[in-house]
């Protein structure tokens, strides 16, 4: 776990025992919530480095949480309904919206029988690049690197780092610097830079071995016929949109949505934006996804919905529901808003 987990779940744990999401939660709930999740799948062996771990739920914490949030009287909806409501206004019940992101194989086995279970609906953005395997799953395969690996050089920023990584510590620092750098660098940079780490250190079986499988169209079409899916889009080549031009990011959303037509027979009418932080996607991308017809869009910036959200249907929050931190109260704790209204100094909106 690395330092920051740690000062969050402290930070998470000291406020839910205080008991003020309960008495605020009139107060900034919002009217309900759209939840992200990746992987779901069962728990793995933890050796004290996995960064890419917030991104993995298990399907016992999937089912307990659609349990729990039933039992805190909210309707589970799709994403048509919710934004039904949001332009209505029909706030009579709170709402959630279950989201995935990208398009991983353990949607289908281990997430899909959960839902089906349960006979709630669902939503998977899916990313036509890392279905089709054109698109690395860079991140995943950093972490790879730096598991197998005592010493690690990559140029970063035009200087030459050598970075130790023995320790379980020292892994966690190289991970989390050069992974932040990568994240900060245009795009061009980003890919070359990346593709040097993967020349010198992962060739193809272990670039096999650290990368996760992905949907195939025909699991898309399974869990599709069951009436519970909702289809969007999430790119084609999963790029931080902020770093493209207007045109690129524009094509790199239409061919996403494109493709899945074509696949599946259905046009898209969702979109997530890939990254999803205030870097990735602003206001432009906000205006192409409208312009492109996609009737909501979500980011990654977090929070509750509030009857406001109807005005920036393509800034929509949502709310992650972190590997790191699958415990109930946590849930209680995202879905009453307070933790939000702390991070954004207390403003209902973050669509800029």
């Amino acid at each position: 776990m690395s330092r920051r987990t740690a000062f969050y779940k402290f930070a998470l744990n000291s406020l839910y025992y205080s008991g003020a999401h309960r008495a605020l939660k009139g107060r900034f709930g919002g009217v309900g919530a759209l939840l992200t999740l990746h992987h779901v799948q069962p728990d793995r062996p933890e050796d004290g480095f996995s960064p890419n771990r917030i991104l993995a739920i298990t399907p016992e914490f999937l089912d307990q949480t659609i349990r729990q949030i039933v039992a805190l009287g909210y309707d589970i909806v799709s994403l048509s309904e919710m934004r039904r409501r949001l332009r209505e206004q029909d706030f009579r019940r709170p709402f959630v919206s279950f989201t995935l992101d990208d398009g991983y194989a353990d949607n289908y086995t281990h997430a899909f029988p959960v839902f089906r279970k349960h006979d709630i609906p669902f939503a998977i953005y899916l990313c036509t690049g890392l279905m089709d395997g054109s698109v690395d799953q860079w991140w995943r395969i950093l972490e790879g690197i730096v598991r197998q690996e005592k010493q690690i050089e990559v140029e970063l920023d035009g200087t030459n780092r050598v970075f130790t990584a023995k320790t379980t510590r020292e892994k966690w620092r190289t991970f989390d610097a050069i992974y932040w750098a990568l994240r900060r660098m245009p795009l061009a940079l980003q890919l070359s830079t990346m593709q040097a780490l993967r020349e010198r250190y992962a060739g193809d079986r272990d670039v096999a071995r650290f990368t996760a499988p992905v949907l195939t169209w025909d699991m898309v079409a399974r869990m599709d016929d069951s009436g519970l899916l909702t289809l969007g889009a999430h790119t084609a080549n999963h790029y931080a949109l902020g770093k493209l031009s207007a045109d690129e990011a524009r094509g790199e959303m239409a061919r996403s949505s494109a493709l899945i037509e074509q696949r599946t027979g259905k046009k898209p009418e969702h979109f997530a934006y890939p990254y999803g932080d205030a870097l990735s996607a602003a206001q432009r991308e906000f205006e192409i996804a409208a312009e492109l017809g996609f009737l909501t869009a979500v980011s990654t910036r977090k929070g509750v919905l509030f009857p406001e959200h109807a005005e920036h249907l393509h800034a929509l929050p949502r709310i992650s529901l972190n590997g790191d931190y699958q415990q109930a109260r946590n849930v209680e704790l995202f879905l009453g808003g307070l933790p939000f209204a702390l991070f954004h100094g207390f403003r209902k909106l973050d669509v800029n």
